[in-house]
């Protein structure tokens, strides 16, 4: 009965017939919703413990997509519908509805399409690095001093690790012990982790409008072509580093195992994988990044994959409360396979370096 109070306050013909809960998001509730005119909606319930100012990130997310949709159209595109994600509005003319103390909103469901959590074709992966190329190539000269900070610090590596200590340090539920290997692995790399921050400080890396969460499953692909055709998931777009939307693509897509793998044996970074995506980043962006960004391209796979490993570890410390869980030692497992695979970058760092270098150097 909720759900259908809360459709009736968008701007949409019909009224709803069905709905599901839909994808594998950790943070927001997603149903999948039809109407009576046979149209497909995507209707999210704002998880405002995460995101505590759903105002600015719609803000953020409207200003964006708008600014993809005008370059598309101004390009003379044949579908621009595709190619951003196209918030529904209310009958009040804005981009969200509070029901109580919740926060919902409303996407158009881009139809023909569909998103994968592992990689099962290499060239997916040169698709995925085209879209993340491409994302930041549309927003070049997107006027970013508009864009709110919704979550500050979000990929701040060394304010993590601060954060990671405290909650260590505090052991709260006593958890701490049994995973002393794990809290070592990122104590010990505590140098590594401002490369990307210091370069932002020292204005040696440009800020640039990112994304700064571009796992494979927030990328949609063409069903008949495999084509890549938008970046989803738009709650955490701020100012940030070209090297942050980088690296955790790397980090989720270059993995041949999923997020939670349990046998750590199946983790792997995938060299080609890794190639691949990079090609299809730097066939778009090759001319436009500085070369510290360059760089330090392979460094920002290790740093934002060691940054995850540390929010998961964190949260399960903390009791489990930012990333929802299945089981009890889910965070511990989703911890494991990022320690797993920064191990991984670590021994394969020149192999990676020199595949950067090919493809730049490649005429």
């Amino acid at each position: 009965m909720q759900m259908i109070q809360i459709m009736d306050n968008f701007n949409i013909k019909g009224s709803i017939i069905h709905a599901q809960e839909y994808g594998n998001g950790h943070i927001n509730k997603t149903y999948l919703v039809r109407t009576t005119e046979n149209e497909r909606f995507i209707l999210q319930q704002i998880n405002t413990s995460i995101f505590k100012k759903p105002k600015e990130v719609m803000e953020n997310i409207e200003l964006v997509t708008m600014h993809i949709r005008k370059k598309c159209v101004k390009n003379g595109h044949k579908d621009c519908s595709r190619l951003a994600l196209e918030i529904v509005s209310t009958k009040d003319k804005k981009n969200y509805i509070k029901s109580r103390d919740s926060y919902w909103r409303l996407y158009r469901f881009i139809e023909g399409a569909k998103t994968y959590e592992t990689i099962e074709n290499p060239n997916h992966f040169y698709e995925a690095g085209k879209a993340v190329g491409l994302f930041q190539k549309q927003l070049a000269d997107f006027p970013i001093k508009k864009l709110n900070i919704t979550i500050p610090d979000f990929h701040d590596t060394p304010k993590r690790y601060d954060k990671f200590v405290d909650i260590a340090n505090k052991d709260e539920f006593n958890r701490g012990l049994d995973i002393f290997n794990e809290i070592k692995f990122i104590f010990d790399r505590k140098k590594d982790m401002a490369l990307i921050m210091d370069g932002i400080k020292a204005r040696k890396i440009p800020i640039r409008v990112t994304h700064n969460d571009t796992k494979l499953n927030n990328i949609m692909f063409d069903e008949k072509t495999d084509e890549a055709i938008c970046i989803i998931d738009l709650d955490t777009v701020m100012p940030g580093s070209v090297l942050f939307d980088f690296g955790d693509a790397i980090r989720i897509g270059a993995s041949t195992a999923e997020e939670d793998e349990k046998d750590l044996s199946k983790v792997k970074l995938d060299l080609n994988l890794f190639r691949k995506f990079t090609e299809g980043f730097l066939e778009i962006l090759k001319n436009d990044l500085k070369k510290e960004e360059i760089n330090l391209l392979v460094d920002s796979a290790k740093i934002i994959t060691l940054e995850c490993g540390m929010r998961f570890l964190t949260d399960y410390l903390a009791g489990d409360k930012y990333f929802k869980i299945n089981y009890e030692e889910h965070n511990l497992d989703r911890a494991r396979t990022q320690i797993k695979l920064v191990q991984e970058i670590e021994e394969k760092y020149s192999q990676m370096q020199e595949i950067v270098h090919s493809i730049i150097n490649k005429k």
